[in-house]
């Protein structure tokens, strides 16, 4: 009877799973191209092309080069190929922070897969932006998904001291740390700190080091170094403190800058509920070592103390979009599934008694929140294939100086548009530059008044 059930629960949860991922698909399919999107098409039309624009934006605008190379490649395969693209990459993001969770992916859990989910969906605080939006994915999705994978080994060793790549393997490990120090800032950073501590603890209980420990490690930090040493890191840091004012501030000492930086990212960290997830998984972990006296594996604090170093080492950075927690969230989430996993997935017996009615709302909840998503996501996508087709018409009547309507209101924060920049009313906005060049016209500004868009699902006409 027990097996039966445990069975038929396998299957629903396999259902939603399967569900998640055609939904994943769907959003995509219905998020146009955006922002910088169409400023990275510009001028890219081969793999020469590729690499000499990632030369100029290495010198000239920033370091992270593998998600440049991602994006440009992206853009030039097309949309279509993105979307299905995507969203196999979010499903083995997905089994990735499972297997980080569980230490193997024998067997995939349906259950687990759906909750890391619901997780994310509630959680990431511009996950439109880090899921959907084709340059943010592949900025901060795709690049998350090559950390995790460089991660796999080194916490396989930790669950297995025995455990080892042979002589290929770890030649090619050490391509995969190029690739994961290469990455992404923040995130690259906070994994640098990992590695800081994981190879302390191995020296401190005077351990072998493998050789691909050491070859992965040297392939980070020979990736983190191309990274932070970008000339066009400084370029970039340089326009931001004008724009943000920190140009003003140069008489200020350095410590009072870093400290106002410190309180705004803790202030931020609160607001998302970081604060609630850490507090969550410490107060299970105390209950854990202490009155159940089980002993947690080291790679358990190795994320957690991760997840932080990934928010606070953007004190050195002038600007921290939300776009860039996603990493953060990624190893508190994963931190707080190690705890859950060793305290059993123990579940209360008022919630076994009324698990079904816990379903229920549970299920309503989630179902109102996808369903605005949804609404606010097509909504847009009918907004922005309206505009193209105005923009297309006006430019063959030979109206290469256009007007549209603006903003498209992007209200949840699961759209990809979500807090990007929609087109200007200026013409000389850099988004509304790129577009023109896009489409072949003149220039492009957008009308704005207080009430552009009275319904997300009857575009009018521009």
């Amino acid at each position: 009877m027990m097996e039966a059930t445990k069975q038929n629960t396998n299957r629903i949860f396999w259902v939603i799973s399967v569900l998640i991922i055609v939904l994943f698909f769907v959003l995509n399919v219905f998020t146009p191209l955006i922002a910088d999107d169409y400023s990275m098409s510009l001028g890219k039309h081969s793999a020469s092309d590729i690499i000499i624009s990632a030369y100029n934006m290495y010198f000239g605008w920033g370091g992270s080069s593998i998600a440049f190379f991602l994006e440009s490649f992206c853009l030039i395969l097309g949309k279509n190929a993105f979307n299905i693209s995507n969203t196999i990459v979010y499903c083995l993001f997905v089994l990735l922070m499972q297997f980080h969770i569980c230490g193997n992916l024998k067997k995939i859990n349906p259950i687990i897969f759906c909750f890391i989910n619901v997780f994310l969906w509630f959680l990431i605080p511009a996950w439109g932006q880090n899921f959907l939006w084709l340059v943010g994915s592949c900025a901060y999705l795709w690049t998350s998904t090559t950390i995790l994978f460089f991660l796999v080994p080194l916490r396989k060793k930790c669950n297995n001291i025995n455990y080892n790549l042979n002589i290929p393997f770890s030649i090619l490990y050490l391509f995969s740390g190029i690739l994961a120090g290469w990455s992404n800032p923040n995130s690259s950073a906070a994994v640098l700190f990992l590695l800081i501590a994981y190879f302390f603890v191995k020296i401190f209980k005077k351990e072998k080091l493998s050789l691909f420990e050491i070859l992965g490690a040297i392939g980070f930090l020979s990736g983190f170094v191309l990274l932070i040493a970008a000339p066009g890191n400084y370029a970039r840091a340089e326009v931001i403190r004008q724009i943000t004012g920190e140009e003003k501030r140069a008489g200020i000492q350095l410590l009072v800058l870093l400290i106002t930086r410190f309180i705004s990212i803790t202030s931020r960290f609160i607001h998302n509920h970081g604060l609630l997830i850490l507090f969550i998984s410490v107060f299970l972990g105390v209950e854990l070592v202490h009155h159940q006296k089980k002993k947690v594996d080291p790679f358990v604090y190795f994320y957690a103390l991760t997840g932080l170093a990934c928010a606070y080492s953007m004190v050195l950075s002038p600007t921290f979009p939300d776009r860039s927690y996603l990493m953060v969230f990624v190893f508190l989430g994963i931190t707080l599934g190690n705890i859950l996993k060793y305290i059993g997935w123990t579940v209360p017996q008022i919630v076994k008694r009324n698990w079904l009615l816990l379903s229920f709302f549970s299920l309503i909840i989630i179902s109102l929140s996808v369903v605005k998503a949804g609404r606010n996501t097509i909504g847009i996508y009918l907004r922005w294939q309206n505009r193209i087709e105005y923009i297309m018409t006006e430019k063959e009547k030979g109206n290469l100086d256009i007007v549209v309507k603006a903003p498209i209101p992007a209200t949840d924060r699961h759209t990809a548009l979500y807090g990007l920049e929609d087109i200007a009313e200026e013409r000389d906005g850099w988004t509304n530059t790129a577009i023109a060049e896009y489409y072949g016209i003149k220039s492009i500004k957008g009308l704005y008044n207080d009430d552009p868009w009275p319904s997300l699902w009857k575009p009018e006409s521009f």
